[in-house]
């Protein structure tokens, strides 16, 4: 069995079981708490919240119910004993008031000081014991009760301080209101003496004749009214109370702990304002609950914002108490719920940690006596690598199966062999390299009004492009041999042939011959070493005679087959190619090479000898380099030196080819003629 599939089958046996159990039941417990949740919050929010809210509001508007007929009640009895007070003559009544009874203020209208309302009101002062009364049965639903007379007196129980300046009785909204309408008035005012929201309930009092003796009125704090606070207690600082009624179309409030400003003055009036609900459907049911006297328990939306709205009309009266809580409060019962979740959820995790640490205890003894079975010969191999790395490659590794490990030992074992066979030829390339280094020129012969310099770059360790200066003894007046060659094939093999050819050239050197009787010789001897192997050497053969240079000095030279030397001249920028026949040498062993000639080179003129490797160089596109190329490249460099030529025209060749990989040596020799 092979020991992918037996990694594959502990991999398998350890992951899947547990990672499928532990899936199954986190499915299973994500279903289940997602059940639990709904039917949780869902009978939590209709049962619980809803009828808790309702209950509440439904105590709050019965309380409401009975403070407002408990203080009309207060009002009436309040009414008839100072109808019956201020009908008796005014020379009956003495003004006193019994001794231990609080005595109530009386303020007069306009500039009227406090002393001539006492004066002109002593008479109120008989209903100090009703003042009192009141006060204790009311308690705090009760913050003033009063009563004005037509001229503007006014006594108030429990007594304060004097009114603010400008107060007049006759003119303020319970006063007129009573009036007007001749009977009980219910009005939201600013307190004139403290500042507080009351709720003021006003009626006239009139003899039996129909005249106008006064009006009572009893002030009730609204917070009395509206209990906010027991409400915030249970829902949030959210909670809004307040009293509506309908007016045509429309809702409006007509009281609440936000209705009236404090800091606007006493002197404030008091207009309802249209109750603003985002959610025409819920406003229809809240006006069909008003016309029909019938609560109503309803979702609201308010400036963006949810409420739960539970209105209650009031039987006596045409309007009602809606209570509005945000819905984010009646929801706090998901609070338990999010408990039952978590504890779920700690539950669930807690199995799935215990599987998960029995799934790693099982891997983990697995793993430590899988490993053992496993590793034990990829020890005997890691040591056997080891002494290979070393330089030891008579290192082994064991073979100790037929598994991919014995298969990796045994390949190991065949490579370490091979590696050395590697190694040696490695050796033996570098030297060859260092070899044929040394067989080229280190640098250039010193030449009178030239400037020369060559170099070659191979695409391998070695190459078979040659360049060389050879100095012939007869060649007059300091002569010298430029020659280029090119062996066919890259590698070792064209180095070894072109050293053969470089010795035999070499060994004519100083035999009197010239270019043409040097070539046909190296060729047949060449062709003896050869024949057989269809090998060959393109070589170019440049004799300056006479220094090379005009008008005295001449070029000559031979072609065995090899691309012509060009000159440049750069004054009339024009290439000229030094033509002429030739076969490579080693083809033909009775070919009698020939010799050509021209001037030599004027100051400034350039002369180069190439190989192929140039020309025929290619880019990753299979594009060639091409000698247009090749010679706007000298053409843009002509100024500069001859090494800087040479060097210029190997930069453009690599730029040009890029990352395309290299296929033959590149030489170039280039020889400038100086100014004189």
């Amino acid at each position: 069995m092979r020991i992918r599939t037996k990694l594959l089958i502990i991999l398998l046996a350890l992951v899947l079981p547990p990672l499928v159990a532990i899936s199954i039941y986190a499915l299973r417990e994500a279903r289940l708490l997602g059940h639990e949740l709904a039917q949780r919050a869902a009978v939590s929010y209709k049962h619980a919240a809803e009828s808790e809210l309702a209950l509440m509001v439904d105590l709050i508007g019965e309380d409401v119910a009975d403070n407002r007929q408990m203080l009309e009640l207060a009002l009436a009895m309040l009414a008839g004993d100072a109808a019956r007070i201020l009908e008796t003559a005014p020379d009956r009544l003495d003004g006193k008031q019994p001794a231990d009874t609080p005595r109530p203020s009386l303020d007069g209208p306009g500039a009227m000081s406090r002393e001539q309302a006492e004066q002109a009101g002593a008479a109120l002062l008989g209903l100090a014991p009703t003042f009192d009364t009141l006060k204790h049965k009311l308690g705090d639903s009760m913050l003033w009760a009063y009563i004005a007379r037509p001229d503007g007196i006014i006594a108030t129980a429990p007594a304060h301080g004097p009114m603010p300046p400008g107060y007049d009785a006759r003119e303020r909204p319970w006063f007129r209101g009573a009036v007007e309408t001749n009977g009980v008035v219910w009005r939201v005012l600013i307190d004139a003496t403290t500042s507080r929201l009351t709720a003021t309930v006003s009626a006239p009092i009139r003899s039996h004749d129909g005249q106008l003796l006064g009006v009572v009125g009893i002030d009730a704090p609204l917070e009395s009214l509206l209990p906010e606070s027991d409400l915030s207690r249970r829902w949030g600082d959210g909670v809004r109370a307040c009293f509506v009624q309908i007016n045509g179309d429309h809702l409006e409030i007509i009281g609440n702990r936000d209705f009236l400003d404090p800091k606007l003055g006493w002197k404030t009036p008091v207009t309802p304002t249209p109750l603003a609900i985002d959610d025409p459907a819920g406003l229809s049911r809240l006006q069909t609950a008003m016309e029909s006297r019938q609560a109503a328990q309803l979702h609201l939306t308010l400036g963006n914002e949810d409420y739960f709205a539970v209105l209650r009309p009031f039987s006596l009266a045409p309007a009602g108490l809606l209570v509005l809580v945000p819905r984010q409060a009646v929801l706090h019962q998901a609070d338990s719920a999010e408990s039952a979740i978590l504890a779920r959820t700690q539950s669930m995790m807690t199995v799935v940690v215990f599987f998960a640490l029995l799934a790693v205890a099982a891997a983990a003894i697995l793993a430590y006596y899988g490993s053992r079975a496993v590793t034990r010969p990829l020890t005997g191999l890691s040591a056997a690598a080891a002494r290979l790395a070393e330089g030891d490659f008579e290192a082994r590794a064991p073979v100790t199966g037929q598994d991919e490990l014995g298969l990796l030992a045994q390949t190991f074992n065949t490579m370490a062999p091979k590696l050395a066979e590697r190694l040696r030829l490695k050796q033996d390339m570098q030297l060859a390299k260092e070899v044929q280094q040394n067989l080229l020129p280190k640098a250039p012969p010193h030449l009178p009004g030239l400037d020369l310099a060559g170099a070659t770059i191979f695409c391998d360790e070695t190459g078979g492009d040659y360049f060389d200066y050879l100095s012939f003894a007869p060649a007059p007046d300091g002569g010298c041999d430029i020659i280029v060659g090119d062996a066919t094939g890259h590698g070792i093999a064209a180095a070894l042939f072109m050293a053969t050819g470089r010795a035999l050239l070499r060994g004519g050197q100083g035999a009197g011959s010239g270019p043409a009787a040097l070539l046909t010789l190296a060729n047949v001897l060449l062709w003896q070493d050869t024949a057989d192997s269809g090998r060959f050497i393109t070589l170019y053969f440049l004799r300056l005679e006479g220094g090379g240079l005009a008008p005295k000095g001449r070029l000559v030279w031979s072609r065995a087959g090899h691309d012509p030397a060009m000159v440049y001249d750069p004054a009339t920028d024009s290439f000229v190619e030094l033509l002429g026949p030739g076969l490579p040498l080693g083809v033909l062993p009775d070919y009698s090479y020939e010799e050509q000639s021209c001037p030599g080179l004027s100051p400034g003129q350039l002369l180069l000898l190439g190989t192929d490797g140039i020309w025929e160089a290619r880019n990753p596109a299979d594009a060639m380099y091409g000698k247009d190329r090749f010679r706007e490249v000298v053409r843009r460099h002509a100024n500069l030196s001859a090494e800087a030529i040479v060097a210029a025209v190997h930069a453009d060749v690599a730029a040009f080819q890029e990352s395309a990989p290299r296929d033959d040596d590149i030489t170039l020799v280039v020889l400038k003629a100086t100014a004189a």
